[in-house]
């Protein structure tokens, strides 16, 4: 998920989270991120594509909402439709839920829940800023090692917090679901735990689906590019990345030899995980308009 950065917020940040206490300090995060979505300040490439893939009736799925960045944008496309949007941290949480209730959203739902294989109760890992705050969008589950190479770029906090919170697997909370268009998911490494737990309802209603999938994040949990790839096939995808300069999509062969994936900015030092469009292998299941720009 892309970031707001400037060195205004940075030197502010701390001052009124000293002042004002968590609590209080939600406020203000709020007021932000409003600001953020309101001037589309925190806008990822894949963004662009939504019209194409949201209808007016469309049923899509947050999973890892943050700040509701994706929710308010998939409910406005989808004004009939229906959002649901999975938070698990509750700081984020309460954050998330004032923002789509000042949006006045009401085919918006946000669900203080986790997405994952199983439902059950885990142990959350979040950074903690120097601002004091949370860093909401790195929240993962405890048992992923963050001490490996790469540290300093994609993980350069020494605090955490912990939070235990609920996770459910989709298809064990949705079972009579008989619609899903879209699905974004941005779970920091979880997203084959994810994928597991909605197996049956991929299998059954073949959403596209938008993916955060990240090596650093992946190698933490001990999984590998390969079963990412084998897993994805396995429930009848293929894997796709945007090209926002050529607008189109290209078919990703592996993980392993994905030049996104393996990227490295190793001069700016600055984080890079991927999104990637995961598309039906059947494409009489997608749109015309979408496979107008899919390119080999």
């Amino acid at each position: 998920m892309a970031a707001v950065k400037s060195l205004l917020r940075k030197v502010i940040k701390p001052i009124l989270f000293s002042i004002l206490g968590e609590n209080q300090y939600i406020w203000f995060q709020y007021l932000a991120k409003i600001k953020d979505i309101d001037k589309k300040l925190v806008e990822e490439d894949e963004m662009e594509l939504l019209p194409f893939f949201i209808k007016e009736d469309s049923v899509s799925f947050d999973i890892g909402a943050n700040y509701a960045y994706y929710t308010i944008r998939l409910a406005r496309l989808s004004p009939a439709g229906r959002v649901y949007a999975f938070e698990p941290i509750p700081p984020t949480f309460k954050v998330a839920s004032r923002i789509v209730k000042h949006y006045g959203l009401k085919n918006a739902i946000v669900l203080e829940k986790g997405v994952g294989q199983d439902n059950t109760t885990l142990k959350f890992e979040v950074p903690l800023q120097d601002s004091g705050f949370i860093s909401g969008g790195q929240a993962h589950f405890v048992g992923r090692h963050n001490q490996t190479s790469g540290k300093e770029i994609y993980y350069p906090w020494d605090k955490n917090r912990t939070y235990e919170c609920g996770v459910i697997s989709i298809d064990r909370e949705f079972p009579d679901l008989k619609r899903l268009d879209f699905i974004k998911m941005d779970i920091e490494g979880a997203e084959l735990y994810a994928l597991k737990g909605m197996a049956e309802t991929l299998k059954k209603l073949q959403p596209v689906i938008l993916i955060e999938i990240c090596k650093f994040w992946l190698s933490g949990f001990n999984i590998t590019a390969g079963e990412m790839n084998d897993f994805i096939s396995g429930l009848g995808y293929e894997i796709y990345h945007y090209s926002k300069a050529k607008k189109v999509l290209t078919k990703v062969s592996s993980l392993e030899n994905d030049g996104n994936y393996n990227y490295i900015d190793k001069i700016n030092l600055i984080p890079v995980a991927p999104n990637y469009f995961l598309i039906p292998k059947n494409q009489n299941r997608i749109p015309e308009r979408i496979r107008k720009i899919i390119s080999g």
